[in-house]
């Protein structure tokens, strides 16, 4: 009976592995969104008001914004041109379809998750790992500490999702590493992956894949593995052009928040060593001073450093590597030199723990020692995996009693909260201003101008008007972007005239003349067009191409 039982594990394995991604799926959520009340994380409420701006867009017809009028109750924030929805689409449209705020999130992060669990499991097939390895792999990291508190204390969206691509990074590289340079194509998909879900891990994997290069340089400085790593860097750019050359727009045109008020300067984030291993080794509980590795990825650190004296241990660079990885997180590592550098975005050293927790959970998975040989210690590590993110969500519900929110309070939006830092504010904004002024109005003189039948429906603002000397300027309560646009249809005169808004202290203005009528809403900008079709044909032509490679193998394997 026991060995029918193995065999038939054995033979339905893939399908067993599934399942257990499906439960734990759903149980890594259980103190998310299946309790009375919910925790209040930090970043909860700029997400909430993303997926809420997003279904409001889809129910307008606006299937693929750039302002997010959701925002700042209709002043508009480009949420949506800085940060990329692609992934948010599936909670706004259950949004939209009548699910609840708690249900429509609770679908798509267990989808994230199963995902996670999924592309994990595959890298490891795909770094030789046997199906058993790369089982394990996929539990320490789908359930590793710094993930979980990206999901559950930060509610950090972006970088959650990107942390689901961090393993098909690796793989990629690890194939690089060992000559297949045909996979260049799975570096692209990863880090176009990232690149839709959160730039600033863009910004930390490529430093990652710039360290693996140097610490690997024999394996990468040849002629073909390089051309496939231009390649992949080549193609990332393109696919992501309609995100990139926006943002690059913007950015030139007009100074914004996160350049001339900076959240913060990134020295001041690293933590002192000796703490991040006491919060590490306790799997501390989030917050400003504590992101951590969490117990068993420490326990793996600690078991790496050991395996740098052991003579057994062939992959020592691997594991320097993740060393120097970890003094990034800490103040051992200059950060005060890249305070005033683009490094500064990324804000918080300790973000460098996800890239960590996946090399590490690699390193374990791999198991050099032969220690998981046997079933059981498999199975050991898995369910001390599962009890420490029981324990550790269990320990974050109870040491922050004040966070809690009702059902009630949760659903219930704040427009009007953009994110800590407001990066993505013009700096002429004064946001305690902004929000003495809720009510939105226009802003001009009236003895220069008329303005009547003022109408502010979804993304628009339009209105009559008669100017009473040669011009007259009026500021309307949108936030400034280049791309906003008026038509004006004047009086006794054929066809209408388009004009491109101006910056008045950080608001939309234009100048009128004579009287006529004016319909103001945003437009996308040529190069965001531009953008939009080098991304296309970009990744049109890649799959054609793919299509006829495929043809041709397919064609040779026939006439043998």
């Amino acid at each position: 009976m026991g060995q029918q039982v193995k065999s038939w594990c054995r033979q339905h394995a893939r399908l067993l592995i599934f399942i257990s991604f499906l439960l734990l799926s759903g149980l890594s959520l259980y103190f998310v969104y299946f309790q009375e009340n919910f925790l209040r994380a930090s970043d909860f409420r700029f997400h909430q008001n993303r997926v809420e701006g997003l279904a409001l867009a889809i129910k307008n017809n606006d299937w693929f914004p750039k302002i997010n009028y959701f925002f700042l109750g209709g002043y508009g924030y480009a949420s949506s041109l800085f940060y990329p929805d692609a992934y948010l689409y599936l909670p706004a449209l259950l949004r939209v379809l009548g699910l609840s705020f708690v249900a429509s999130m609770a679908i798509f992060v267990f989808a994230v998750n199963l995902a996670t669990f999924s592309l994990t499991y595959y890298a490891g097939r795909l770094m030789a790992l046997s199906k058993k390895r790369s089982y394990l792999f996929a539990i320490l990291y789908g359930l590793s500490i710094y993930r979980m508190q990206d999901l559950f204390n930060r509610q950090a969206l972006g970088e959650f999702l990107a942390l689901s691509f961090f393993p098909l990074v690796l793989a990629s590289l690890f194939l690089l590493r060992k000559g297949t340079t045909k996979c260049w194509p799975l570096l692209t998909l990863a880090m176009t992956g990232i690149g839709l879900a959160h730039f600033i891990s863009i910004e930390m994997v490529s430093i990652w894949v710039g360290l693996y290069i140097l610490f690997y340089w024999q394996h990468f400085f040849k002629k073909e593995v390089l051309l496939a790593l231009a390649k992949a860097a080549g193609l990332t750019l393109l696919w992501l052009a309609f995100y990139l050359l926006p943002v690059a727009e913007q950015m030139k045109n007009q100074v914004f928040k996160v350049t001339s008020n900076p959240l913060t300067y990134i020295s001041e984030r690293s933590y002192p060593i000796v703490s991040l291993f006491i919060n590490s080794l306790k799997s501390s509980v989030f917050h400003a001073k504590t992101a951590n590795l969490g117990t068993l990825l420490f326990v793996g650190l600690v078991v790496a450093v050991v395996s740098l004296a052991s003579k057994k241990i062939q992959n020592k660079r691997f594991i320097g590597l993740t060393l120097v990885l970890l003094l990034m997180v800490t103040t051992l590592f200059p950060w005060h030199w890249l305070n005033h550098t683009p490094l500064n975005t990324i804000q918080f050293p300790w973000r460098f723990l996800g890239i960590l927790s996946v090399m590490l959970a690699f390193f374990i998975a791999q198991d050099e020692w032969g220690v998981f040989r046997k079933s059981w210690t498999v199975a050991l590590l898995v369910f001390l995996a599962i009890s420490n993110l029981g324990i550790y969500q269990y320990q974050s519900i109870q040491s922050q009693q004040g966070h809690l929110l009702t059902k009630a309070e949760y659903e219930q939006p704040t427009p009007f909260y953009i994110g800590a830092g407001h990066e993505y504010l013009p700096d002429e904004i004064n946001y305690q201003e902004l929000l003495k002024q809720k009510k939105r109005q226009l802003d001009y003189s009236a003895a220069q101008v008329t303005i009547t039948n003022v109408r502010m429906p979804y993304g628009k603002i339009s209105f009559d008007y008669q100017v009473v000397n040669q011009s007259a300027k009026v500021t309307v309560p949108f936030i400034y972007y280049l791309g906003y646009q008026a038509t004006i249809q004047m009086k006794n005169q054929t066809g209408a005239k388009k004009m491109n808004l101006t910056n008045q202290g950080g608001l939309a203005a234009l100048s009128l003349s004579g009287t006529g009528h004016v319909d103001i809403r945003y437009q996308r900008t040529k190069v965001q067009k531009i953008g939009t079709m080098i991304t296309l044909l970009s990744v049109g032509g890649f799959g054609f191409s793919r299509f006829l490679q495929q043809k041709k193998k397919h064609k040779i394997k026939e006439q043998r």
